[in-house]
């Protein structure tokens, strides 16, 4: 039997770019076509595990190229089948359920936004708006650690709650603007409380430019208080059904 590798889910009557680089040995990729559904497939290395950062990137850099012209359903990294597994496990048994997804997602692509506070600023907002964290700080500043154990640890306790409860106000400002622009949205919860907002937008291919626009006109406001970062077009990662990864 020999080991395919599954990028992601097309149309049957989808062209893939010429440019495009497998994480296989040969770098090539294609497609294996079942009636109205394709899987964009390629060789799997023989000498070593799947898994790598490299590997990863060459997986991510394939379905957000095909994305950019046409709906693409990313699989889940590294989904490795069979040769003969791809219509008959895949594409066969869930070929109407593919279908109706692709078509959900056609003339759309995924942005992921992501931003961070400049942390100098918004910890001297936090300190002008609360009185208990100016008291605890001017308490401490001048004391060995080891005597205001507690008072550190309130006041470490204390900056956190603050940028949360900012953080969540101004992510909430942020994405609610940006939603007109969209036709789905998938909120994360940011990992650090520094960290402003990590949402995923589906926006309409023809609408890519004035999403982008309407993103850095948010940035511009922000400028000096948060830095923004949009990574885009993609595959639409988030908006994916889970069982059809």
């Amino acid at each position: 039997m020999t080991a395919t590798y599954v990028y992601g889910l097309v149309g049957a009557g989808a062209q893939l770019p010429d440019d495009l680089t497998g994480l296989g040995p040969s770098g090539k990729v294609s497609t294996i076509v079942h009636r109205d559904v394709a899987a964009i497939v390629g060789d799997v290395p023989a000498d070593r595990p799947l898994g790598t950062r490299d590997d990863l990137l060459a997986h991510e850099a394939v379905v957000d190229t095909v994305a950019s012209s046409t709906a693409v359903l990313p699989m889940r990294f590294p989904a490795v089948v069979e040769e003969e597994g791809v219509v008959e496990e895949l594409l066969a048994p869930h070929h109407d359920r593919f279908v109706t997804a692709l078509g959900e997602l056609e003339g759309r692509v995924q942005y992921t936004l992501k931003g961070r506070y400049e942390q100098d600023v918004v910890l001297r907002e936090v300190l002008e708006a609360d009185p208990e964290i100016r008291q605890l700080q001017a308490e401490v500043r001048d004391l060995p650690e080891d005597a205001t154990y507690h008072q550190r640890l309130r006041l470490g306790e204390l900056v956190v709650g603050a940028l949360e409860e900012r953080r969540d106000t101004e992510a909430e400002q942020l994405v609610t603007r940006l939603e007109p622009y969209a036709v789905g949205v998938v909120e994360h919860h940011p990992g650090q409380p520094d960290d402003v907002v990590h949402a995923a937008f589906l926006v309409e291919r023809e609408r890519a430019q004035e999403f982008e626009d309407a993103v850095e006109e948010q940035g511009e406001q922000l400028h000096g208080r948060a830095r923004l970062r949009l990574l885009g077009p993609l595959a639409p990662y988030d908006f994916v059904p889970g069982d059809e990864q």
